[in-house]
């Protein structure tokens, strides 16, 4: 018998029996990687309560409240730039794989729902609807206390990244950190807090925007009125474009995510002639930095803006702006 001949011979038991070790090995071996993997991805849905002790700054937050947990730092970055490069569609159908509802889901679904209660033509229905909202919403968002007609939902706090991929709260765990925002106050409390883009780079540079005088101009689509500012960034002589959509309903108004196009020529007494330079703002951002600074154009120049446009509506804005003064 050919089993018989085999076991008979010593070498090629040998061989036998460390084949049969090794390849346990390996099984052994793709078992724990792959429950290594599925008890420790990349990304994984935490809880607060698990992060919270000794840690002062997370008071305002839930222990149940969910959180996003990345395994290092660069993880956390690659997300970030993910997201930042994905359509609005593809970034909710991620959120929505993950089952995170966090702040960038709540705060759209709040943003659906206010929508749908500007539509409303009856303005006795209108005050009483907004007014539920503000009840409904007011743990989870901050609410304007100067200008009591926005009623733009708010984020308690101020921070482009964690509005993106913090909780509610602005949270997230890197490592075994837990990561608070940038500064916990409202962002309506800031004079400008735009989200920053280089044709399409988003920046870091939060209320670091200053607009010029007498050099902005507004279109309206409907009950939406859509402005782009020239500026300048203070830190650093960059000049810059600021835009922002409301949307007005009766005495009330709410901001409005949207992508803007144009573009801008330059000229002054320094510089014949700077452009045409083509600007793509898109969804989400809000400031557009020109390749362009104040060095160059000097302290008083001119501006041809054309083609101004935003995706609410189809109307566009042209205009050409004398001597704006550099603030």
């Amino acid at each position: 018998m050919e089993i018989f001949t085999l076991f008979k011979k010593p070498v090629n038991l040998l061989a036998v029996c460390l084949s049969l070790s090794l390849y346990s090995c390996v099984d052994n071996e793709e078992e724990t990687y792959a429950s290594n993997y599925s008890t420790s991805p990349d990304i994984e849905v935490s809880e607060m309560g698990k992060w919270l002790s000794g840690t002062r700054n997370a008071s305002d937050a839930d222990s149940n409240m969910p959180v996003l947990h990345f395994k290092n730092e660069r993880v956390y970055h690659q997300t970030i730039g993910k997201l930042n490069e994905m359509s609005i569609e593809e970034r909710n159908a991620y959120f929505k794989e993950l089952g995170f509802d966090g702040a960038y889901t709540l705060w759209n679904q709040a943003d659906e729902e206010l929508d749908q209660i500007f539509d409303n033509a009856d303005t006795l229905q209108l005050e009483r609807l907004i007014g539920e909202y503000k009840i409904k919403y007011e743990r989870l968002f901050s609410f304007n206390t100067i200008d009591k007609y926005d009623v733009t939902p708010y984020f308690s706090f101020t921070d482009n990244d964690l509005s993106l991929v913090g909780n509610i709260k602005g949270y997230v765990v890197i490592g075994y950190e837990l990561k608070t925002p940038q500064s916990n106050i409202p962002t309506y409390d800031i004079i400008e807090a735009p989200i920053a883009t280089r044709a399409p780079i988003s920046g870091t540079n939060k209320s670091n925007f200053v607009g010029f005088k007498k050099a902005s101009l507004t279109i309206t689509n409907e009950n939406y009125k859509s402005t782009m500012t020239i500026g300048r960034m203070v830190n650093g002589k960059s000049l810059a474009v600021l835009f922002n959509t409301k949307k007005k309903a009766a005495l009330y108004m709410k901001r409005v995510k949207s992508d803007y196009t144009m573009s801008i020529a330059l000229h002054s007494a320094k510089v014949y002639r700077i452009g045409w330079i083509k600007v793509v703002c898109p969804y989400g951002m809000e400031i557009f930095i020109l390749d362009a600074n104040i060095e160059t154009i000097g302290n008083t120049f001119d501006a041809d803006v054309d083609n101004f446009k935003c995706s609410v509506g189809p109307k566009i804005g042209r205009k050409l702006f004398h001597n704006i003064q550099v603030i």
